[in-house]
């Protein structure tokens, strides 16, 4: 079994060995490390995007790729808390995750399963004007909505619904054709 010092060093060798992500890419923002590995595969634009905290703690992990941009819109303020992986019915806590087993294994679990639902968009002359998120397993009528379009906030509630547009076309992406998850994941299992 194998010993990992912090969550940088973990994720790195669990999405590299994968051999679907390069090498990350490193920026900092504010007092976060942010590492952008790119997929291996040529024709997949999809990336993860992971945010550091100082003191060995993650913040983030989001996958991001611009086909989806309902999705992206999701997981653009979704951060990790302390509790999120508990089993002792806490919930939140502190931001960011520290690295322990639990908490590991929160993470191993959504590399190896990759995204669930779809994104259903509604599309005109070859643009984005709107996307409706289903991503919730409980509830298949349970959704996000996305709004791509400049209109302002009394057209949005008042004016024509954006999928009764003439000419709109109707996109449904399965979130598991950006990323189905990391196939040997489980060799590293700690």
């Amino acid at each position: 079994m194998q010993e990992f010092k912090d969550w940088k060093e973990f994720i790195n060798q669990i999405l590299i060995d994968s051999g679907q992500f390069e090498k990350p890419i490193t920026e900092f923002k504010g007092e976060a490390e942010i590492e952008t590995f790119k997929s291996t595969d040529k024709n997949s634009q999809t990336e993860i995007r992971v945010g550091y905290l100082k003191d060995n703690l993650l913040i983030y992990l989001h996958i991001f790729n611009p086909t989806v941009p309902g999705y992206n819109k999701y997981v653009e303020g979704e951060y990790f808390y302390q509790h999120d992986f508990s089993d002792d019915g806490k919930t939140y806590g502190n931001p960011a995750l520290e690295f322990n087993e639990r908490n590991r294994n929160g993470i191993i679990s959504i590399l190896e399963k990759g995204l669930k639902g779809k994104e259903v968009q509604f599309v005109k002359n070859n643009k984005i004007l709107k996307s409706k998120l289903y991503i919730a397993e409980f509830d298949s009528n349970f959704r996000y909505s996305y709004d791509f379009t400049k209109r302002g906030f009394w057209n949005k509630i008042f004016g024509q619904k954006i999928d009764k547009i003439n000419g709109i076309e109707k996109r449904e992406i399965e979130l598991n054709k950006i990323f189905n998850g990391i196939k040997n994941v489980l060799q590293h299992r700690v």
